[in-house]
């Protein structure tokens, strides 16, 4: 059979075909289906425990040849085969667990999926995959984990099964991705199915759960945007805001949602002020930060590590002087440094005698930091 490459792939970034070469599958009828969980393609330790795809967003890299076998399963010696047996592998980047990194992947949009649907589309065109769902449940993590839910085939259901299942499905191993995946509606969506859209209010939204990636469009209206000003207020990031919050989505909802992302530890496409899932999650839960100002703790000064530093970093963040790359960590870095320099700058009078770049935070400074950040 012809080795087959996705048309629309990127097959370059990430080929691991040279170096692992796999088995040659005659003819593939099973499509495996695995979150990352994480928010960015992983390195899959050099290719060798790579899928023969990976999903993020829009885009779409493949690792080996279609019809090759992939290394993402375990495949213990002496039972059923996994990676060999007719099975494409495919990595969605994200999580199956809620409130994790990344895409939330059970509660995916029309347009999360569209890229994994047309590529299931040429997969299940290319190859005699029927496009039908296995008949195990797909159980919402963490109770797909192990095999005592039920959902884990046998050595003989998983031999003899052609069609679309999830790592959680997969003899000899124990992972519970991709949870509760909405594969029914994937399966819609590659047989021609209308996408749905956001781009107007969901009159189905329940006020607090998540209404989707869709929601929150530069100069879009969404009920969801007025929660999600009044949560990020609640954090302490109203500085952002002259006036509002409203349910146009707009640079001060941006730019507010990217301190707080920020203030996370996240960076990247995780900190772009875009709202997903999990900045939905810790948006929606109580505060953790004290609300009450603080001293400064005499360990917290340039090149030290102490645990206030934390604290210090997502203030500066959280009052407009981030970023602070590598955050939330308790070293007390250059990065940290040239925060603590910016608030300097715009603050002179907490800024020490006859310096023209101040490091160092200073009691005073801190203080002030800690207002300016919503703490009285």
């Amino acid at each position: 059979m012809t080795a087959h490459i996705y048309p629309t792939a990127d097959a370059t970034s990430q080929w691991y075909g040279g170096t692992y070469p796999g088995d040659t599958m005659p003819h593939p009828n099973v499509i495996v289906l695995h979150t990352t969980e994480g928010p960015s393609f992983p390195t899959y330790g050099g290719g060798s425990e790579a899928p023969n795809f990976t999903v993020r967003g829009g885009v779409v890299r493949q690792h080996f040849y279609a019809n090759h076998s992939a290394r993402a399963l375990v495949n213990r010696a002496g039972g059923v085969q996994t990676n060999t047996l007719n099975a494409i592998q495919i990595e969605l980047v994200g999580t199956c667990d809620k409130g994790g990194p990344g895409l939330y992947w059970p509660a995916a949009s029309d347009a999360d999926l569209a890229a994994l649907a047309d590529l299931v589309k040429w997969l299940t065109s290319t190859y005699p995959i029927p496009l039908v769902s296995t008949s195990k449940p797909w159980l919402p993590y963490p109770s797909s984990y192990g095999s005592r839910s039920g959902q884990r085939m046998s050595f003989a259901e998983w031999t003899n099964f052609n069609g679309i299942c999830g790592h959680q499905h997969v003899p000899e191993n124990d992972h519970g991705d991709p949870g509760d995946f909405p594969v029914q509606r994937l399966i819609e969506l590659v047989k021609g199915a209308k996408p749905t859209t956001s781009s107007k209010p969901s009159t189905s939204w329940g006020g607090t759960s998540f209404p989707g990636v869709g929601a929150f469009k530069l100069g879009q209206s969404h009920p969801a945007v007025t929660v999600l000003g009044q949560r990020l207020i609640a954090h302490g990031y109203g500085s952002y805001y002259k006036v509002g919050p409203g349910p146009a989505f707009g640079q001060a909802d941006k730019a507010a949602t990217a301190a707080f992302q920020r203030a996370q530890g996240w960076t990247g496409s995780l900190a772009d002020g875009y709202p997903g899932p999990s900045t939905w999650s810790r948006l929606m839960a109580a505060p953790k930060s004290s609300t009450s100002i603080v001293a400064l703790a005499a360990g917290v000064k340039p090149g030290a590590r102490h645990a206030q530093v934390r604290d210090l970093q997502q203030l500066l963040i959280k009052a407009g002087y981030g970023p602070v790359p590598g955050s939330v960590t308790d070293y007390y870095g250059v990065n940290t440094q040239a925060a603590v320099a910016r608030f300097h700058d715009r603050n002179p009078k907490y800024k020490g005698t006859g310096l023209t770049r101040d490091p160092r935070i200073g009691a005073q400074g801190f203080i002030a930091l800690q207002r300016q950040a919503g703490r009285r």
